[in-house]
């Protein structure tokens, strides 16, 4: 009798301890390669679904699958109809709001899949790179005072007879923006020079601006250089808008871009947003790097480069009702299990090897 009286306890303390029905937790489960999927005998399979089971198993928790639909199941979570729901999901705040979440299991970047044709060769990135770092105004200002320098000096020379910057506008003017050139670069030919006080005072001062100015071009140009040369690929989601893109409907990618100004078209699934990459629909698609590599490497293995962009990420968890009594277990499980030497070759085994 006393243990009836303890069980009875329970039960009313924790009304989803156990389902009646089964005496296992309900576990809806939906199909996104690589994380769930069936065999070819309809057993669930899959990246989530393997690092479950193994967590399941270490906290001692019999369960079984519900076959629903990502949104189904969130709101079946909800509402306490299922104990837990897995398959991809991500991590967002939104979601947050209705249901619980477990450790996240993975974590990767958004990456963007293209074929190798359509990316844009190494110097076209360099060249890119360098112009968006300044070069472009560094060689203005450069210009800028070597023209305004030119004109003085011409207006000052130009009435000196048998100067070398007198005679008509197009000859005078001409030698003094030559001479400005070659005295701002430290060439110094020393074909023409100023006779007048007036001028010659000028040029010391051009000459020492000269060094200034062609010292900060150099700098600028070397750094530049430097940045463009690591950064050449796409490092972040401003490097696509040289691309027509496209997204995940409904997708964490599809709100970047869309939050960059970048327009994009939307694909119900990964595998048709490949399929419209493959055939010159769009020249990106941009996704979780688990889901392109995964489809990469079974279908196109050596057609297509997957470019993770280091600034973005995605954490995929499991989903589980609120105030969920076996969140604590699990999360200790999926802890141990993913803090193993072995995970990587097991995330690797799943989604397959990087294609860069």
């Amino acid at each position: 009798m006393r243990i009836y009286r303890w069980l009875l306890i329970l039960l009313a303390l924790f009304p989803g301890l156990i389902h009646a029905d089964t005496g296992k937790l309900k576990v809806g489960i939906f199909p996104r390669a690589p994380f769930a999927m069936k065999d070819a005998h309809g057993q669930w399979t899959g990246l989530a679904v393997d690092v479950w089971e193994r967590a399941s198993a270490e906290a001692g928790l019999p369960f079984q699958y519900v076959d629903v639909t990502e949104d189904q199941g969130i709101h079946m979570a909800g509402r306490g109809d299922l104990d837990m729901v897995i398959g991809e999901i991500g991590l967002s705040a939104e979601r947050e709001r209705e249901i619980d979440f477990t450790q996240p299991f993975i974590t990767t970047p958004i990456a963007a899949a293209i074929k190798p044709a359509t990316m844009h060769p190494h110097w076209f990135s360099i060249l890119t790179g360098m112009l968006n770092h300044g070069v472009i105004s560094a060689v203005v200002v450069m210009l800028v005072t070597m023209f305004l320098f030119a004109v003085f000096l011409w207006l000052v020379e130009r009435r000196l007879e048998n100067g070398h910057f007198s005679g008509n506008v197009l000859r005078g003017l001409g030698s003094a923006i030559w001479f400005a050139a070659v005295t701002m670069t430290t060439v110094g030919y020393g074909d023409k020079t100023p006779q007048s006080a007036a001028g010659r005072i000028m040029v010391f001062f051009l000459m020492f601006l000269g060094i200034v100015i062609v010292s900060v071009f150099t700098g600028t140009v070397a750094s530049s250089l430097t940045l463009a040369t690591s950064q050449n690929g796409i490092s972040q989601m401003s490097d696509l808008s040289q691309y027509r893109c496209g997204a995940l409907e409904g997708s964490i990618a599809q709100d970047l871009l869309t939050a960059k100004g970048i327009p994009c078209r939307t694909f119900p699934t990964t595998a048709d947003g490949m399929s419209a990459l493959m055939t010159g629909k769009i020249e990106a698609f941009v996704d979780g790097e688990a889901d392109l590599r995964y489809e990469a490497n079974q279908k196109y293995s050596g057609q297509v480069n997957v470019e993770p962009i280091s600034t973005t990420h995605i954490s995929y968890a499991f989903a589980t009702r609120p105030n969920f009594f076996a969140r604590d277990p699990i999360n200790i499980a999926l802890i141990e299990i993913t803090n193993r030497t072995e995970w990587e070759e097991e995330v690797d085994r799943w989604i397959g090897q990087p294609t860069q």
